[in-house]
């Protein structure tokens, strides 16, 4: 992930970045109102400077009033349209990142 540079252009960079990404999500034929209402919630939660979240299934799901097989369904058709990165590491919350699937 990027770090920070002294200006904050980096992070300017990111949050541009996450507000085209929420925009294209939100215009995705075919998605679900809850894989965008997941997507968003951690969307909103990365910063500049990790430019990722870390969330296990039940906090969303608790935070959202949802179940955690819906949580876990959202991201899974959010990683399926190709637009969030999940890194899964045994043990530990997953690690979500944005992808744009275009350049900008």
């Amino acid at each position: 992930m990027l770090i920070r540079n002294d200006n904050g252009e980096a992070a300017a960079a990111f949050y541009d970045k996450r507000r085209r990404w929420l925009d294209y999500v939100c215009e995705l034929d075919e998605l679900s109102d809850r894989a965008f209402r997941v997507g968003y919630w951690l969307a909103k939660r990365m910063n500049g400077r990790d430019q990722c979240c870390w969330y296990q299934h039940d906090q969303i799901a608790k935070i959202l009033g949802m179940s955690v097989d819906k949580v876990a369904r959202a991201i899974q058709e959010l990683e399926g349209r190709g637009v969030l990165i999940v890194v899964r590491t045994h043990r530990k919350p997953n690690s979500y990142s944005i992808r744009l699937p275009f350049e900008f």
